[in-house]
């Protein structure tokens, strides 16, 4: 039995090392195997390589690269060509710009095939947006065999745009037998996606920032300008009103006289008239002076009396447009109050305009000064009027929101130029000829809604008409 025992363990240990022996040698010859199959790929890649190019430098490069690949080397001890091409976008060209070796980074990150950019030239991927000066710089300074770094912007094979921050050496600093140029490059295309946006953040920041600078400077220059137009209206009213009076009595003064002499001439008769004018020296007259005198003082008068009332019209506008004391606020009828600024307005409009009126009966009584209503839109309907060449048609519509009411003024007349609509409701601003306008009309209306806590808009189109609306609260919040 121990004889039989110790002969079934000897062919026991034999089995064992017979089938360690045929396990070891199959993992030799699977690794033979990879090995050969890898250096048969090595070898293919590197023919494929030839095809494209013939660089030297190029294809040291990539012997590095694909043996590092398949053979599962580390880079990092292929020294330091290993490392740049572990590490960045590397591409080689030629002097001329022909590209000469690619890396794998670097055909990822531009999407062309290695086969479709070697042998082609660098400028296939270029995008357009560097302008010549830029391409005349960087190459200006490669001639000088000096390294070039910056920023540069490539265009993929999709058409989308990528950033490098890349350095670019001449060849023969790095390699004794090396003619042209090798690129490092890293992918920054996030990072500057990244920048661009802040920077817009930034310009949207700045634009508002100066956006609210100009209002500020505006409502100080408009605060100053009320406070002046106070002054020059006060400063205007008393010389106005007497010399109002004086052309009264002037006129009255004129017209004695202009009897006078109509009644001395028939007296005298016609011959003893004229005898009398000749032996008047200083200042010499005949028949004809007295003639037109009599005929024109009446229209002169007339005339001065118009410029008056006009200069009272724009003292009246100064003062309102510079008036700064809260009026006490009370229920205002919204639609009784533009019925009567309709039949305030309705000499400018009956000639003109067939007004058609839109209103909703929902609207209750709101908050407000009913006499600067009534301005507000006196001005716009006697402005909808005038932008009206023939005969028009005037609408008002009205309609209640949620805690405010709306009201839209619209014409079909000429329209108003965009260049116009962006200083429509500055002061002393007008598109009327001389003599027809103040230029205070739409900037009171647009202090006066401002004041009851609305708004005011206004959109044109040339040859289509002007709609100005109007958003008023119901009620008065606050002061």
């Amino acid at each position: 039995m121990d004889y039989l025992s110790t002969v079934t363990e000897n062919l026991n240990q034999t089995t064992f090392y017979l089938l360690l022996s045929v396990i070891v040698l199959l993992v030799v010859i699977i690794i033979l195997y990879k090995t050969y199959m890898a250096s048969r790929k090595v070898h293919a890649q590197m023919a494929e390589y030839s095809s494209l190019s013939k660089d030297e430098f190029g294809a040291k490069l990539q012997l590095i690269e694909v043996h590092a690949n398949e053979h599962k080397l580390n880079k990092k001890a292929l020294g330091p060509l290993g490392k740049i091409i572990d590490e960045y976008c590397v591409t080689t060209t030629d002097n001329n710009g022909v590209i000469t070796f690619a890396n794998q980074k670097y055909v990822q990150l531009c999407g062309y095939p290695a086969d479709e950019i070697i042998g082609r030239n660098i400028s296939l991927l270029k995008s357009n947006h560097h302008d010549a000066e830029f391409w005349q710089n960087l190459w200006a300074k490669l001639s000088q065999q000096k390294v070039w770094h910056g920023e540069i912007c490539n265009s993929k094979k999709d058409g989308t745009h990528y950033w490098t921050d890349t350095f670019i050496f001449p060849l023969p600093l790095l390699s004794d037998h090396g003619q042209g140029y090798i690129s490092l490059s890293t992918d920054i295309t996030a990072i500057k996606k990244q920048n661009d946006k802040l920077l817009n953040l930034v310009k949207e920041k700045d634009a508002a920032i100066n956006k609210v600078e100009s209002l500020l400077l505006h409502s100080e220059k408009m605060a100053s300008l009320g406070t002046m137009s106070s002054g020059i209206a006060h400063e205007i009213n008393n010389p106005i009103a007497f010399v109002a009076s004086n052309i009264d009595t002037f006129n009255e003064y004129l017209c004695q006289f202009a009897a006078t002499i109509i009644q001395a001439r028939k007296t005298l008769g016609e011959a003893a008239f004229e005898k009398l004018l000749a032996e008047i020296n200083e200042p010499a007259v005949d028949s004809d002076d007295i003639n037109f005198a009599l005929d024109d003082f009446s229209s002169m008068v007339e005339e001065t009396r118009d410029g008056i009332n006009r200069i009272r019209k724009i003292v009246s506008d100064l003062k309102c447009f510079s008036h700064e004391k809260q009026e006490g606020y009370a229920p205002v009828d919204l639609h009784k109050c533009i019925e009567t600024s309709l039949n305030l307005a309705r000499n400018e409009i009956k000639y003109k305009a067939e007004v058609v009126r839109d209103f909703d009966e929902s609207i209750p009584l709101l908050e407000g000064s009913e006499t600067q209503l009534s301005q507000v839109f006196i001005n716009l309907l006697v402005n909808a009027a005038h932008a009206i060449d023939d005969q028009g048609q005037i609408t008002i519509r009205t309609k209640k929101l949620e805690n405010e009411v709306s009201i839209a003024i619209s014409d079909n007349g000429s329209g108003i130029k965009p260049e116009t609509l962006k200083t429509i409701f500055e002061p002393f601003f007008t598109t009327k000829p001389v003599g027809q306008g103040t230029g205070l009309g739409l900037s009171i209306s647009h202090d006066i809604i401002q004041r009851h806590g609305g708004t005011i808009k206004v959109d044109s189109e040339i040859g289509r008409g002007t709609t100005f609306t109007i958003n008023l609260p119901i009620s008065q919040q606050g002061e």
